[in-house]
């Protein structure tokens, strides 16, 4: 037997073994397991801050709901004591400020919920609160 029937019998035996091929191979191969890396990790990271992201203003508008809630009630309490008492000076006293503290409120639950973050608004989520805190004031 020669030595290059030798060399033949080893290749199909152990497959081709060329450095060309098998360096382009595992560097394809690299390849594709970095990229899939990073993708994970990047959908991992987003489900991550996405997540804060929720709990984060979902407290903040919870207490935020809750402050506006108990300012709206303690007006409509007022009210309806007044219409309790029949006490006709106070109930038209009280009446317009409950009307408009709805209407401050309906608008900027409309602003905020239905219009959000498009471009061109003037106040973000903060200044628009904090002009309803101011209305039913």
């Amino acid at each position: 037997m020669d030595k290059k029937t030798a060399a033949e019998e080893d290749d199909e035996f152990f497959g081709d073994q060329s450095c060309e091929d098998e360096f382009g191979a595992g560097e394809a191969e690299f390849r594709d397991v970095k990229t899939l890396s990073y993708l994970d990790g990047f959908d991992e990271t987003k489900e991550e801050k996405l997540q804060e992201g929720f709990a984060e203003g979902y407290s903040q508008a919870f207490n935020d709901a809750f402050q506006t809630g108990n300012r709206l009630g303690s007006i409509a309490a007022k009210t309806a004591l007044c219409e309790l008492k029949k006490d006709a000076e106070c109930v038209t006293a009280n009446k317009p400020v409950l009307h408009n503290a709805a209407s401050a409120i309906h608008q900027f639950l409309r602003d905020e919920i239905m219009v959000g973050d498009e471009k061109g608004r003037e106040n973000s989520y903060e200044g628009s609160f904090n002009n309803l805190k101011n209305q039913l004031d």
